[in-house]
C-alpha cells in the first residue's frame, strides 16, 4: 500500500509538472502572438532596411580592420568592452502574471519544469550570442599578443556565463535590493577582470584566477538571507521587459497603455525653474514634470546619447563626405519625435482636467511649445559633437544643412501634425 501511494504521488507530481511546462509554452506562444503584429508594422516603418544600412556599414568596418590591424590596437580592451557584457548580462523570462501569487505559488514544488524552460530559453540565445561575437573576436585576437588558444577562451566564456547564469538567479533570490546590486556590481567586475586575465596572461595562471573568483563568489553568495523563489522579483522583471518591448513597438505605431514607473531624477529637476509660475503654463509645467520622471525621460536620454555617439562616428568617417551623418541624424530625429508624440496621451483620460478651471485648448497649444522646445533642444545636443567633425573635415554644406532641415521641421511641419493628431484623438473621445 505504501508504495502504490508512492507511485501515485509520483505519477501525480509528474503531471502537474507536465501541465506547469504546458503553462510556459502557452504563455509564450500567446506573447509570440501578441507582437507578432507589431513587428509587421515595425517592418512596414523601414526601420529593418535603416538598421541594415548599420551593419553592412560595421561589416565593411570589421573586414578593413581585420585586414590591416594597427600594431598599437587595444586589443584586449576590445574583447573586454565586446565580450563581458554578453557575459555577464542574463535576462530572465518566466512570463509570470500577478495572479500567478495567488494561484500557482501554492504549486511551487510542481514547477521545476516551468522554471527549466526558462533557464533553457535564456541560455540558449545568451549562448548564441557569446559565440557570434567569440567568432568575431578571434581574427582580431590572432593578431595581438594573446597567449590563450581559442579552444581556451571558448572554454573560459563558457564557464564565466554559466556561472554568471547561476550568480544572477542568486541575486534575484536576495530579499534585500541594496545588496542585490551591490553583488550585481562585484559580478561584472569580477566578470571583466577574470576575462581580461584571460586574454592578457598565461592561461594557467588564469584559469587558476577563474576558480579562486568562483569559489570565493560560491561563498558569498551563501551569506544573505534569500527567498527559494523570489516571486515578487520574477514578476517585476517579467513586467519591465514587456514594457520594455511595448516601449519599442510604440515609435512605430500606437499600443496598448501599460503602468508606468516613476523616477525623480533630480539631476533634471532644475530644468523646471525656467517655466514661469503662471496660470497659463499650468500644462506647460504638468507636461514638463511628467515628460522629465516617467520611462519617457529615461529614454529619451538614451537615445539623445546613443544617436549623438552614431552620428559622431558616421561624421567622423566623413561617410559619402558627410551627408551619411547628416541622412542618419534626419532618421534619429524622427525617431525621436516619435517617442515624443506619445507625451500627448498624458493625462489624457485623468478627472481633474473636468474638475479644475482649465481650457482644453490650452493644453493642446502648452505641448507643442513643450515638444518644439524639447525637440529643438536634442536637435542641437544630438548634432553638436557631429558638426564639430564636420566642420573639421571641411565638409560646410552638410553641416549647415541638417540642424537647417530640423529647424524648418520642428517650426512648420510638427506643430501641423500634433494639431491633426490632438483632433483625431477628440473624435475618438
Amino acid at each position: 500500500m505504501m508504495a502504490k501511494s508512492q507511485e501515485a504521488n509520483q505519477e501525480q507530481k509528474q503531471l502537474k509538472e507536465q501541465a506547469m511546462q504546458k503553462l510556459w509554452k502557452k504563455r509564450a506562444r500567446s506573447f509570440r502572438e501578441e507582437t507578432l503584429p507589431y513587428l509587421r508594422y515595425m517592418g512596414q516603418s523601414g526601420f529593418p532596411l535603416f538598421l541594415s544600412l548599420f551593419v553592412i556599414t560595421g561589416v565593411f568596418s570589421y573586414i578593413k580592420l581585420i585586414r590591416d590591424v594597427p600594431a598599437d590596437f587595444p586589443t584586449a580592451l576590445v574583447g573586454i568592452v565586446a565580450l563581458v557584457p554578453v557575459l555577464c548580462w542574463s535576462p530572465f523570462r518566466t512570463f509570470l502574471q500577478a495572479a500567478d501569487v495567488v494561484f500557482h505559488m501554492p504549486q511551487e514544488s510542481a514547477m521545476r519544469r516551468y522554471w527549466g524552460s526558462s533557464f533553457k530559453r535564456s541560455i540558449i540565445a545568451l549562448v548564441a550570442l557569446c559565440a557570434f561575437l567569440l567568432l568575431a573576436y578571434w581574427p582580431i585576437y590572432t593578431q595581438g599578443t594573446g597567449p590563450a588558444d581559442m579552444w581556451l577562451l571558448v572554454l573560459a566564456a563558457a564557464v564565466l556565463r554559466i556561472a554568471n547564469t547561476a550568480a544572477a538567479w542568486r541575486e534575484r533570490q536576495l530579499a534585500w535590493g541594496g545588496m542585490r546590486m551591490l553583488f550585481r556590481v562585484a559580478r561584472w567586475a569580477a566578470t571583466a577582470l577574470a576575462w581580461a586575465g584571460m586574454l592578457t596572461r598565461a592561461p594557467l595562471y588564469a584559469g587558476g584566477f577563474i576558480i579562486l573568483l568562483l569559489l570565493l563568489f560560491a561563498l558569498l553568495y551563501r551569506l544573505p538571507s534569500r527567498f527559494v523563489i523570489p516571486w515578487e522579483r520574477l514578476i517585476e522583471e517579467e513586467a519591465a521587459t514587456r514594457r520594455r518591448y511595448y516601449v519599442f513597438f510604440g515609435l512605430f505605431i500606437d499600443v496598448p497603455t501599460m503602468p508606468s514607473r516613476t523616477a525623480g531624477r533630480k539631476y533634471l529637476s532644475w530644468v523646471m525653474n525656467f517655466i514661469p509660475y503662471r496660470r497659463l503654463l499650468t500644462y506647460d509645467y504638468l507636461y514638463a514634470a511628467s515628460m522629465l520622471r516617467m520611462e519617457m525621460g529615461g529614454i529619451l536620454l538614451r537615445l539623445l546619447a546613443l544617436f549623438a555617439f552614431i552620428a559622431y562616428w558616421m561624421a567622423d568617417a566623413v561617410w559619402l563626405s558627410g551627408w551619411g551623418a547628416a541622412c542618419a541624424y534626419a532618421v534619429f530625429m524622427l525617431i525621436v519625435g516619435a517617442q515624443l508624440g506619445g507625451l500627448r496621451h498624458t493625462h489624457r483620460y485623468t478627472v481633474w482636467r473636468h474638475v479644475y478651471p482649465l481650457p482644453d485648448a490650452q493644453r493642446m497649444e502648452s505641448l507643442i511649445r513643450l515638444d518644439r522646445w524639447t525637440m529643438l533642444i536634442i536637435a542641437l545636443l544630438m548634432w553638436l559633437p557631429a558638426c564639430i567633425m564636420l566642420l573639421r573635415a571641411n565638409c560646410l554644406l552638410a553641416a549647415a544643412a541638417a540642424p537647417i532641415a530640423a529647424i524648418v521641421y520642428l517650426l512648420t511641419i510638427r506643430p501641423l501634425r500634433l494639431r491633426r493628431a490632438f483632433a483625431a484623438d477628440a473624435e475618438e473621445d
